[in-house]
């Protein structure tokens, strides 16, 4: 479905729910990790790329003091005080609407100037790690945005030449949104990539300083193939929670070695420092640290190849990445590393990797752009004859950031 499709749908529902037509639309993309696994909570280097999987937001102004938001893929609606937010049951998606209004309004210290009617409509998949809801979030941002219901605040301001400042700034109002009102602990990547994305471009963040650029994956780029191996993402909340005091395990031993003022995050220590207190270490945690150092040094060495035009370095990073994923920090499985193995022998691959907090969920895959849909099909017929489940398979490519725009009619 291309962005003006879904855009048509979401505009289908506005007037199936509300009447009228729908004067204002957005949409903004989800996005994949293509180097940095978790690097970004221990102040790391991450890559990623904004992906041509959108979500829209279609509505107008509304002239009472509320929010009123329909989503047309779960075909429910909510309704809410601009004066009065309140959060809703934990993991509903009415939440994610709420914050962005609650986060700006708080970040503006005023109240928008005007109520909404808005329906949301998806494509990005739902539990796959490719962050619908932070193409939710920022959809829904610039649809506020174009509305002009944003005290101060406009769509010029966040698009074009010299925008990228702003920009940084409402990505971090998104993540408090997340962190804050919907009471998940994310980083600023998600928020990031939907905002900054560029067609054919890959992104990188330094998620200490966030310092960013916007790197060229060619013109035109590769194909970035997402495998879902279908299996359950629910394990990865415990299993995060627990690679995340790992890594914070091996800070604080050099923090009562160095100081805490030398040492705040995993990222202040080297790779060299490491290796140099291994045996000094919990055998569990290094492994994990070791995972993370060398993380950013592959980000490092993928921006210089992808400057380089090295789109081959580019791809043998992304698989070393998964080896020190699957033996350092241990967060594949075996569904996961089936789907790499079988991408390993399908046509045009380049490199792949488990995506996401790993366990379970997808790969991510660089792909030649004119074999993508071969590599999909041999992956699809590999993985289920080896596991005996037919996986998604995404075909898609690096696109650029949200955006808004007035309808026509």
């Amino acid at each position: 479905m291309t962005p003006a499709e879904l855009e048509a749908a979401a505009a289908r529902a506005f007037a199936s729910e509300y009447g009228g037509r729908a004067r204002i639309a957005a949409r903004a993309p989800g996005r994949v990790e293509l180097l940095g696994n978790h690097t970004d909570y221990n102040g790391g280097l991450v890559m990623a790329a904004a992906i041509d999987r959108h979500t829209a937001v279609v509505g107008r102004v509304w002239t009472e003091r509320e929010g009123r938001v329909y989503a047309a893929n779960f075909e429910g609606s909510a309704r809410f005080p601009l004066a009065a937010i309140e959060r809703g049951p934990v993991g509903t998606w009415p939440n994610y609407a709420k914050g962005v209004v609650w986060a700006l309004q708080e970040a503006l210290g005023v109240e928008l100037t005007a109520g909404f009617e808005a329906t949301i409509a998806g494509e990005v998949p739902l539990g796959a790690g490719l962050s619908s809801s932070a193409s939710l979030q920022a959809a829904f941002a610039f649809f506020l945005l174009q509305a002009g219901v944003v005290p101060g605040g406009t769509v010029e301001q966040y698009v074009g030449e010299g925008s990228d400042a702003a920009l940084m700034d409402l990505a971090m109002v998104l993540r408090r949104s997340e962190n804050a009102f919907v009471g998940v602990s994310s980083g600023l990547l998600d928020q990031f990539s939907s905002l900054f994305g560029r067609a054919d471009h890959a992104l990188f963040l330094d998620c200490q300083s966030l310092e960013f650029a916007r790197v060229p994956l060619g013109a035109p780029g590769p194909a970035i193939v997402v495998c879902d191996s279908k299996t359950s993402r629910k394990l990865a909340d415990g299993m995060y929670n627990r690679r995340f005091a790992e890594c914070n395990a091996v800070v604080d031993h050099f923090k009562a070695r160095k100081g805490e003022d030398a040492v705040r995050l995993l990222r202040d220590v080297s790779l060299d420092e490491l290796e140099d207190a291994w045996n000094d270490l919990d055998p569990t945690c290094r492994k994990r640290a070791r995972h993370v150092l060398t993380e950013n040094r592959r980000v490092e060495e993928g921006v210089a190849a992808l400057r380089a035009g090295d789109l081959k370095r580019f791809g043998a990073l992304i698989s070393a990445s998964h080896a020190s994923s699957r033996d350092d920090f241990e967060n594949s499985s075996a569904a996961l590393d089936a789907l790499i193995e079988v991408a390993e022998g399908a046509p045009g691959f380049l490199g792949g990797k488990l995506s996401g907090a790993g366990w379970a969920g997808c790969t991510v895959n660089l792909v030649e752009a004119d074999e993508a849909e071969e590599f999909a099909e041999a992956v699809r017929h590999g993985y289920f004859r080896r596991q005996g489940v037919a996986p998604a398979v995404h075909v898609c490519r690096a696109a650029d950031g949200a955006s808004g725009r007035m309808l026509n009619g």
